[in-house]
């Protein structure tokens, strides 16, 4: 009998310690707090069986058999529950018995611990006290194994596994401790004492002994039951680069918040699978490569993602391998940095190539021009000799055509004064020294009047411009920016929804900054556009509608007053732009009483 009391105690204390252990290692996973929670649940059955073997009084003994149902009842739905939650099949068919198999046992769990419902009373018997089952305990027992056996059944199809390796045995001791745990405890605690037999109950034990099997198979692969590294996940998880373990047949062990971020999908989905589920080609580059290499991550939402992987480091754990940590930097903002470089260095040769062509280039353009109108004034003298000479009608054709031709000629002609002045901007580094204080509402106020020339009557313009908004800077260059936002959004307008279209303007500011907002519901702008609106030479326009130098200029000019300009659209929906720049020494409002400024931006 001592043996077996202390068999018996063996097994709470060891439930509690593996329990507690998958807290200590990552109480934030679902799986491990159902699974905990099992633990838990079973080393309650085996502290009550401990006391039960060593109560003389049959009172007693009864009460400590109703209140065993708190350890046992539940074991059934959290053992489906937590493999649900395991494979990430919460979809899963067997899933939908979860929720009123709890409700079950939360009706089933007072009648069984205060009444005579499932225990009705004790007897003693040749090995401790047998318990005298109530009408209860055929639903009761039903709610504990119904869910062990549909789980047992659906195995294979909501465990997704590799075929060899350390999950696949974990897989392999769960599913048979289960089995031998479900047979023995149907045996040694109801049919044995129904046909009289005395019997002893080992369940408890059992199940404490596959959770040691299955913490000696993660130690095993790698994992330590009692993580002291969950401090050192914790600060994997602040990352901002993403950190995946690579196990055997390429599936993904484990994985910091930054990877899971990057891909989209939770933990519990991730882990378990395939790293080529998201990496295309990752097993080549692991096999061939052993320094970094670019790649792309495919996210849940379709999205590529340009990233740089590590060279791999090899871990280990209790002598064996366990795998390869790989570090993954998004390569996002570094593509961005060298497309504005690229776009920088455009620039530059740019305006050093307008510096030595600008002049050389409007001499013989001017030249024409003047040659044009010269030709024009010409070309209406023939005309004017043709109505005099009568042949007026014959001759109409030929004049107006060569009017055309000449109008033509001339539009040409200041199509590249126009180009050759763009261009010209890239070369104008205008100094500091240069600048003067201006307000940016009455700047925004000009441009609208120069922009609106070329409004459609149908267009709705709303405006919030506040003219105590004051900026150090070249108020040509400045207006010149905000004239060419105005066109591209008036223009969109035109393309996107012709006949309706709200174009809104606001100016205000906040701290030592000046804002500019620019929103229109035009046509929008695709992402793969929207990367490249600054680039020189750029234009989605037709021909003869823009030079792609609008944006571009724009772009230069507010960084070259130590501002910043942002774009963001929705295709379909409309665009926005943000103009921030510094404001004028000694503009900032002061802060009121209550710690809010005057010049907070309010909603336009």
């Amino acid at each position: 009998m001592n043996t077996l009391v202390l068999i018996k105690l063996f097994g709470a204390v060891l439930s509690v310690t593996l329990g507690a252990g998958i807290l200590a290692r990552d109480h934030g996973l679902k799986a491990n707090r159902l699974i905990a929670a099992f633990l838990f649940c079973n080393a309650w059955w085996a502290l009550l069986e401990f006391w039960l073997y060593q109560e003389p009084d049959a009172v007693v003994a009864t009460w400590i058999l109703r209140w065993m149902a708190l350890g046992w009842l539940p074991l059934g739905v959290l053992c489906m529950h937590a493999s649900v939650t395991l494979s990430s099949m919460e979809s899963h068919p067997v899933s939908r018995m979860i929720r009123p198999l709890y409700a079950a046992i939360g009706l089933m769990l007072p009648f069984s611990m205060t009444s005579d419902f499932v225990i009705a009373s004790v007897e003693p018997g040749s090995i401790g006290w047998q318990g005298i089952f109530g009408v209860g305990m055929v639903p009761a027992y039903v709610l504990l194994a119904a869910p062990v056996i549909g789980t047992l059944a659906c195995w294979r199809s909501i465990m997704v596994l590799p075929e060899s390796g350390g999950q696949l045995q974990l897989s392999r001791i769960v599913f048979f401790g289960l089995a031998s745990s479900l047979a023995a405890g149907t045996a040694t605690a109801i049919l044995l004492p129904l046909l009289g037999v005395a019997a002893i109950g080992i369940t408890t034990t059992l199940v404490a002994l596959v959770g040691l099997a299955c913490a000696w198979t993660l130690r095993q692969y790698g994992y330590s039951l009692i993580s002291p590294q969950a401090f050192a996940r914790e600060i994997l998880d602040t990352l901002k680069d993403g950190v995946v373990l690579v196990g055997e047949g390429d599936i993904l062990r484990d994985a910091n918040r930054a990877f899971l971020r990057m891909v989209g999908t939770s933990e519990l989905s991730a882990v378990g699978r395939p790293i080529s589920n998201w990496i295309v080609g990752f097993s080549d580059r692991e096999l061939s490569s052993e320094s970094p290499t670019f790649m792309e991550i495919q996210t849940r939402a379709g999205e590529v993602i340009p990233v740089v992987v590590s060279a791999p480091v090899d871990l280990r754990g209790a002598g064996r391998f366990v795998g390869q940590a790989f570090l993954l930097r998004d390569r996002r903002e570094i593509l961005a940095l060298q497309r504005r470089i690229v776009g920088s260095a455009r620039l530059a040769a740019v305006g050093d190539l307008a510096k030595s062509i600008s002049r050389s280039i409007n001499e013989p353009v001017e030249k024409a021009r003047n040659e044009l109108e010269a030709l024009s004034i010409d070309w209406q003298e023939v005309a004017n000799i043709a109505e005099l000479a009568g042949r007026e009608e014959s001759c109409r054709e030929a004049i107006s055509e060569g009017f055309e031709l000449i109008d033509e000629c001339a539009e040409g002609v200041d199509r590249i004064f126009s180009i050759v002045r763009e261009v010209g901007g890239f070369s104008s580094e205008s100094g500091r020294d240069g600048f003067v204080e201006a307000s940016l509402g009455e700047i925004v106020s000009r441009a609208l009047r120069i922009a609106e020339v070329n409004a459609p009557p149908w267009l709705k313009l709303e405006a919030s411009l506040d003219p105590n908004v004051r900026i150090e800077c070249h108020p040509e260059e400045i207006e010149r920016v905000v004239t060419n936002l105005l066109v591209n959004s008036i223009q969109a307008l035109e393309t996107g929804h012709p006949s309706v279209g709200h174009l809104v303007v606001g100016v205000a500011a906040f701290g030592d900054r000046a804002l500019l907002h620019v929103e229109d519901d035009g046509g929008g702008i695709t992402p793969d556009v929207l990367d490249r609106i600054f680039d020189p030479f750029f234009t989605t326009k037709p021909v003869g509608k823009g030079t792609g130098l609008g944006l571009a200029i724009s772009y230069h000019i507010i960084k070259g007053h130590d501002g910043d300009i942002r774009v963001s659209s929705i295709p379909g929906q409309g665009t926005s732009v943000t103009v921030e720049l510094p404001r004028a020494e000694g503009a900032q409002a002061p802060e009121r009483s209550d710690g809010s400024s005057p010049d907070r931006p309010r909603p336009i």
